[in-house]
């Protein structure tokens, strides 16, 4: 039983926070009670807001519409008799409240149950009103004593609070995928421009080498006709001082025989 309640506190939860508390005349309309757990006894007060459009609002006439407490698995259903486990518990009113919007309140004694959730229904006797096509309908929390009541309250905050973690849980799961998808879709575009890079490189030391390989066979070209022209003119200079030489040795020859010839010639006279 208590599991079984624990589910109910965090539907009842999850219904507070999802759950309007108005509706239009196409929509049902959750009736919002002063508390959650009441003791048997105790007044329950519970309101609903509802639009009604000016070409529906006959329906509010056929009431007198009533609060059913189901129990055993009751549902009401439009068109059906009121089952036999709803036990009808108070009386709504209805109020203009502002434009098209009414204000349906009902108060009742709570009745002595077993500690549970109880769902409240509305419904007119016979039932062909349930709500505005959807059905109106709340929640109430019947306790034995008030230790249980707060107990249970303070299990329905944690519960809030459960469903708010869960909540900012899923959105950071979610922001952390998309954030580890644009990490991956980053490091595979920095992949491919590395490649690129890469392929780059390898292109421009590639033509760096074609280039390099002409130019040293040019120099080694040059280099060897210059080698060839400085030997050229090292055995032309070398034959021009032959010839020097012995244009020098043939002259000073020449020289000594007439020194010789003018001696011989003062001597004798």
């Amino acid at each position: 039983m208590r599991s079984w309640r624990g589910i109910l506190v965090g539907a009842l939860v999850g219904a507070t926070l999802v759950t309007p508390t108005t509706a239009a005349a196409d929509g049902g309309a959750y009736i919002e009670f002063d508390r959650t757990h009441y003791l048997p006894g105790e007044t329950a007060v519970g309101e609903a807001y509802v639009y009604v459009p000016g070409k529906q609002q006959g329906l509010l006439e056929r009431g007198p519409f009533f609060a059913y407490l189901l129990t055993d698995g009751a549902v009401i259903r439009k068109g059906a008799p009121i089952p036999r486990g709803a036990m009808r518990l108070g009386t709504f009113t209805v109020e203009p409240f502002k434009g098209k919007w009414f204000e349906m309140q009902v108060s009742f004694t709570v009745p002595d149950l077993p500690g549970d959730f109880y769902s409240i229904a509305m419904c007119n006797d016979p039932c062909t009103i349930v709500g505005f096509r959807e059905g109106l309908s709340g929640l109430i929390s019947v306790v034995q004593t008030v230790r249980e009541g707060a107990l249970l309250t303070a299990q329905q905050r944690l519960q809030g609070r459960i469903y708010s973690l869960r909540r900012t849980i899923r959105k950071d799961a979610k922001r952390y995928a998309e954030l580890d998808e644009a990490f991956d879709a980053n490091f595979r575009v920095r992949s491919q421009l590395a490649t690129q890079v890469s392929t780059l490189q390898d292109q421009v030391e590639a033509s760096a080498v074609q280039v390099t390989e002409p130019a040293k066979r040019v120099i080694d070209t040059w280099v060897g006709v210059m080698i060839a022209c400085a030997l050229l003119i090292l055995a032309a200079a070398l034959m021009v001082n032959g010839s020097a030489r012995r244009r020098g040795d043939t002259g000073g020859r020449r020289w000594a025989r007439r020194w010789r010839s003018s001696r011989a010639t003062t001597g004798s006279t």
